[in-house]
């Protein structure tokens, strides 16, 4: 059955591969654009009225990630234009590289605000709608956040973790209006070869990170670097997202480990 999509960004490698994939499986997908933080990357020529050209039923959509109101109007615009949501797929996800002394105050809030609290607008905008229809979904999408230390990626990972916790609560929590709620976690090895994934926020503070440099130098180790091409990756998320769309409502899981 076709649906009406809101994939909320395009720019990190990861949205725009599924937004096409999801365009080409015959549904209609609206991609955020040109979100607070993250440089905003094109997805292709667009046409006037929106639309992405050679890609049928893929249209982008702009707002201010930042901004309740500038949400809002987009929601309310895709709703007017096709008449409902379906699904929300969250891709945003910052990626943060360096030691957690080094990151500032004010950084972990940008960090949290675009990752977490921007995704809170969104579900605020979304969800009044799907509840009275009693049917929806929504899917997280990000890098696995199992228990125990992130060395050098620790404001990203804690972002990461707080969106599992808040998809698993309102997995339970939107059950009894019909509304589906999944987390779908992806191999964190995989951004290493996702040349289209938005680069890692860097720390504020460089005297500070510079006195770990010996630190990490010596003491860091990367996971290994796949050799599949990065759209093989971002093809199998697709696929894997796809999956969770075509089940029947009621039985999606609230975590899925791809």
């Amino acid at each position: 059955m076709t649906k009406t999509i809101f994939v909320t960004e395009g720019a990190d490698g990861w949205g725009e591969y599924i937004a096409r994939a999801l365009a080409d499986a015959g549904h209609t997908v609206y991609v955020g654009k040109g979100q607070a933080g993250i440089e905003s990357r094109p997805m292709g020529t667009g046409s006037d009225d929106g639309t992405e050209a050679g890609c049928k039923g893929l249209r982008t959509i702009a707002f201010e990630a930042l901004d309740q109101h500038s949400i809002a109007a987009a929601v309310r615009e895709i709703v007017d234009e096709a008449d409902g949501i379906d699904v929300v797929i969250y891709t945003s996800s910052p990626v943060t590289f360096g030691p957690a002394e080094s990151f500032t105050p004010y950084q972990l809030s940008q960090v949290y605000d675009i990752g977490v609290l921007s995704v809170q607008r969104i579900t605020r905008a979304v969800l009044p709608l799907m509840r009275e229809r009693r049917d929806g979904l929504l899917i997280w999408i990000g890098a696995s956040v199992d228990p125990g230390p992130a060395p050098f990626a620790g404001p990203g990972h804690a972002v990461r973790a707080a969106l599992r916790q808040l998809a698993t609560s309102y997995a339970a929590e939107l059950a009894g209006f019909g509304i589906d709620a999944t987390f779908l976690a992806y191999d964190p090895g995989y951004l290493l070869d996702t040349h289209a994934a938005s680069a890692p926020f860097q720390p504020g503070d460089s005297d500070t990170a510079q006195a770990y440099r010996p630190v990490m130098e010596y003491g860091l180790t990367l996971p290994a670097r796949q050799s599949l091409d990065p759209s093989v990756h971002a093809r199998k998320v697709a696929e894997c997202v796809i999956g969770i769309i075509d089940a029947p409502q009621g039985t999606r899981p609230a975590h899925v480990n791809l």
